[in-house]
Order: structure tokens, then sequence, then C-alpha cells
């Protein structure tokens, strides 16, 4: 069953809004930076020519009034400056002397109390102080632009000819700001005329020494013309030229808008048109044809999604009519898995009690043919050869073989019918280990092999049945000594997890067992490929140990590495807190389950 979509979050924005918002931020961002870029050289052409129109007038002034400036004729250059304020840009007009000193200047409006007479004293312009030194250690004529702020103070001095975005916004606000151009140009030691009077060149360019002076000429400092242009005009223009900005970006905004709201109603109707019918058919309602109106993308997807509808319903119809008879399928076959099972389950304990069965009976002759054997080998029956008692001794090791092997099937069926009893009592664990050990010693001077057990000093008794826990320890030592190297060591190690949990391992440096097999080596009959071509068995060992293990409550793992060796271990719970001791209990069969 198609499960229903996801409830939408509490806040969304809409495909037609976020279309809208992205295209008002395009156009937005479009139309300021056209209109700044604009803005910029309409103010720098306007600029250059104001500064261009008051540079003329600079530099004529001091060509015209370079021999007033030198004759110190004031009443000429008043009259000269008076004629270049009568310009309207022109906010004032100073001539500054070699020395520094104001010859002669006048302002207009604000500027007028810039050149007042001072009460004594050398006559300043204060301008002149201001961007003199920026033109110190310069020998061009070009002439030097400068932009001059009148605060309440005096004149300031700016770092820049342009104006910031917060001058433009205040001109938008209709804000006169009171910026100036300052246009200072040298006056020229040579006039420009083609006709010149070399007495009267000598006269402005050199000195005559006197008998004091040394004989090396020195040429006079310049003279300087300062002319200062107001931007009033300028601001006016560029007030106006805001204002239209301005417009123009909400103009072309409110048409983008409009276009785009058309734009975004045709995209988005029939894509809410899709997504009502897409929640429907996720509930499992019928779903109607969706209208095609265009034939774009959208009209594409319209199509496709009508024709995956189409196809929904229709399989969602046949499911409806499979689940009808599903159930009764899946009845009939459950009761025929149920038969299955139980026909397995008989089979199994069938299976164990033919083995148990079969074990017992071979058990009594193989006991009496070992006895035959024995006294056909010792001579009791009558004098044999030494050829006859070496195929004796061959027979009665076969007749061993094949008793451990009817001991094992014994022991396996009687665990897996839950026949397997214990008796649990505290065993004292470090003696039953060197028992074993003894046991095995023949087995481990026949391979060479030497056994090293590792005990601690404190360790307590362990409940357990000594007879089975003495087949545990009998097959993992078995199995360690057969499949480790000659002239080698076998490793076992008792520790202490807790108060009440010991940890026996048993480690050895043989071949190791591989990754695949791990988890197959504790199933009956399993042997694993290499083992296979080295060692005899029959891979019931492991089994019965990791059941016996489990009948104590225990666990049993391994961890090995191919090639490096392997360690077995298994835990067993201490006599203390006791556990009932001595008492002869049937312990159910434990299920067959993957190592830790």
């Amino acid at each position: 069953m198609i499960e229903p979509a996801p409830p939408s979050p509490s806040f969304s924005i809409t495909l037609r809004t976020k279309l809208v918002l992205s295209t008002a931020a395009i156009l937005v961002v479009a139309c300021l930076l056209l209109g700044w870029l604009f803005i910029q050289q309409q103010v720098r052409s306007a600029a250059d020519g104001l500064m261009q129109s008051g540079t003329l007038l600079a530099q004529h002034l001091a060509g015209i009034g370079r021999f007033s400036i030198v004759a110190g004729d004031i009443h000429r250059l008043e009259q000269l400056i008076h004629e270049i304020l009568a310009v309207s840009p022109v906010a004032y007009v100073a001539i500054v002397s070699s020395s520094g000193e104001l010859q002669a200047g006048f302002g207009k409006n604000e500027w007028q109390p810039q050149f007042a007479v001072p009460p004594m004293g050398r006559r300043q312009f204060p301008v002149t102080k201001l961007v003199q030194p920026r033109r110190l250690g310069t020998d061009t004529n070009e002439p030097l632009v400068s932009e001059i702020w009148l605060a309440d103070d005096g004149p300031v001095l700016r770092s820049t000819i342009e104006f910031t975005p917060g001058e433009l916004f205040s001109l938008m606000g209709g804000t006169e700001l009171p910026i100036f151009y300052d246009i200072l140009v040298r006056v020229p030691h040579h006039s420009h005329g083609t006709v010149w009077d070399p007495a009267l060149q000598l006269t402005l360019d050199e000195r005559f020494d006197t008998q004091d002076e040394p004989t090396t000429l020195q040429p006079l400092a310049p003279s300087l013309v300062q002319v200062g242009l107001s931007t009033s005009t300028l601001q006016h223009v560029l007030h106006r030229l805001l204002w239209k900005a301005v417009l123009v970006t909400l103009s072309t905004l409110t048409g983008g808008v409009c276009i785009i709201v058309l734009l975004a109603r045709r995209i988005t109707i029939p894509l809410q048109g899709l997504s009502a019918a897409a929640t429907k058919l996720a509930v499992g309602e019928t779903v109607p044809i969706v209208a095609i109106h265009t034939h774009d993308e959208i009209g594409a997807l319209t199509q496709v999604f009508n024709t995956m509808a189409s196809t929904l319903q229709s399989r969602e119809h046949e499911l409806r009519e499979l689940a009808h008879t599903l159930e009764d399928r899946v009845d009939v076959r459950t009761r025929e898995l149920a038969a299955a099972n139980a026909k397995l389950l008989e089979i199994d304990r069938r299976k164990s009690i033919f083995v148990s069965t079969a074990s017992h009976e071979l058990r009594t002759p193989l006991t009496s043919m070992k006895v035959h054997l024995a006294n056909l080998r010792d001579g009791i029956d009558g004098a044999v050869t030494d050829d006859q008692r070496r195929s004796l001794m061959r027979v009665e090791a076969n007749l061993s073989r094949l008793r451990i092997l009817i001991d094992d099937l014994l022991d396996l069926s009687q665990i897996e019918m839950g026949q397997a009893s214990l008796r649990l009592e505290p065993v004292a664990l470090g003696t039953l280990i060197a028992k074993t050990v003894e046991d095995l010693h023949p087995f481990s001077s026949e391979r060479r092999v030497k056994t090293v057990i590792s005990l601690p000093t404190n360790l307590p008794l362990v409940c357990a049945d000594a007879g089975k826990l003495r087949q545990i320890l009998l097959n993992l030592l078995h199995n360690a000594v057969k499949f480790t190297p000659v002239d080698t060591l076998v490793d076992l190690t008792v520790t202490s997890l807790s108060a009440d949990e010991i940890q026996v391992s048993v480690r050895d440096v043989g071949p190791g067992i591989a990754p695949d097999d791990v988890d197959k080596i504790f199933q009956p009959f399993y042997r694993a490929p290499a083992a296979q071509k080295k060692t005899k068995g029959a891979g019931l060992g492991l089994a019965i140990t990791k059941l016996l293990v489990e009948l104590h409550h225990g666990r049993l793992w391994v961890e090995t590495e191919p090639n490096r060796g392997s360690c077995f271990s298994f835990t067993l719970h201490s006599a203390t807190p006791p556990r009932p001791a001595t008492a002869e209990s049937s312990v159910p069969s434990p299920s067959h389950h993957q190592i830790a």
C-alpha cells in the first residue's frame, strides 16, 4: 500500500514566490549597478568639464596677470579677479606670491570671511596651506585639482574628488553639500607671446647680485593662482539623475515583477494540479485525467503523470484482487510448512534414537573384540609371531578409534535428545587441568609439543561436572596439540573475569582457521578443508565441546587468524555464590547458534 505523503512544514515558500523574489532581486541589482555606472560616468563627465573650465580661467589669469603680479599692481589684479568671479561656477579667486602671502583675492557668499584682512601679520589664504604641500617637490606646470569641504570652522581638504554613497543619498534628499573644486596653477616665468623684450625678461627672471651675495643665480619661487569652483550646479544635475535612476529602477522592477508573475502562474498552476492529483493518488483515491494546458515541458510532465497514474491504479486493482486470495494461500502454505517441520523433527528424533541405540549396541561387541585381541596379542590362546602381533596391534588401535567415535556419537545424541545430565559440584580447576594435561602427555610427547599452564594465584572453585569438564579440556587440548607444529608450545591460560565468571583459553600456533570456516567448525561432522588433508577425525569434538559448555551455562568461542594460530576460550561459573551442588539434574538440549 502506498503511504501518504508527509505533511508539509509550517513555513514554506511557494515556487511562484521564489520566482518573483529571485527575479526582483536580479532586476534591482542590475538596475542599481547600471544606474550607478551611468551616474558615475555623468558625474565624472560634468566634473571634468567643470575642472577644465576652471583650469582655463586660472591659466588665463596667471598669464595676463603675470606682469601685475611681478610689479605688485594690486589694483589691476583685483580687476582681473572680479572679472573671473563674474563667471557663475567660480566661488573664489586667490593670487599667492612666491613668499606664500596672499597678494589679492576675493570670494563669493560663504567664502568672503576667508579673505578677511587680519589685524596684524601676513595675509594668507587658508586653502593654500592645505593644497600647497601636495605641490612641493614637483616641477610640472600641470594644474593641481583638489576637493575642498567648507566646514563651519574653515575649509577641509578631501581625499577624493568623487562623491561617496552617503553624499549621494544626501543629494537625493535635497541637501546641498559645501563641496568645491580648488584649481591651483603656477604663474609662468615666461610669457607665451611671440614678441618679448629681453631686458624685461631679464628683469622678471633674474635678481642682480649685490656685493654681499654670492655670484650664483637662484631661481625665484613661483607665484600661485587659485580658483575655487562651486559644485552647486553639478549637485543639482546629480540630484535629478539620481531620482531618474530611482524611477527607472522602480519602473523596470514593476514591469519585470508583473511579467514574472504571469509566467509563474503559467508554470505553477499546472504544477498545483499535478500536486493535488499526486496527493489523491498517494492515499489510494481514484485520480481523473489531469488536463494538459501547454505543450512545453509542463505539458510533457502532465502526460507522463497521467500515464503513471493509470498504470498504478490498474496495478493497485490487481493487488487488491490478489490480497483477497493471499490469506488463504498463506494459511495453506503455513500448514504445509508446519507438517514438513514436524516431519523433519520426527526424522531428527529418530536419527538421534538410531544413533544412540546403534552406539549402545556396538559397544558390547567392540569390548568383546578388544578383549579377544588382547588375549591373542599376549599369546594366551596360543603363540603368535612378531608379524602377527604387529597386525593385532594395528587392529586394536583401529578398534580404539572406533570406540572413541561411538562414544562421541552417543554423547552427541544424548545431548541433542536432552538426556544428558550434569552432576554440578565445586571443582578445583587447577587440579583438573593438571590431570588432563598428564593424561594427554603420551600424545604430546609423540608430537614433541609442550603445554604451558598459567593460573591465577587466587583461583576459586568452579561449579561444574568434573567428568564433562575434563572432556571439554581434553577435546580442546587434543585439537591444539594435533594442529600445532612439532617442537612448539600450547598455552593454557585461566583468567578471572569477575567474582562469578572464569575464562579458560587454549592457544596454539597452528595453521589457523579460514574466516569462512569459523562459523562452521562447531557443527557436527564438519571439518575444514585444510584439516581434512593433514589430520584424521570425524569432526565431532568441537560440536560436543560447545554443547557441554552450554550445558554449564557458559560460552565457547574462537579467535583465529590464518597462519597465525587459534585461541579457543570458554567460560565457567565459580562455586561462590553457591549453586545447587551434587544435584543430578537433566538439562534440556541447548539451541545451536553461531559462536560469539
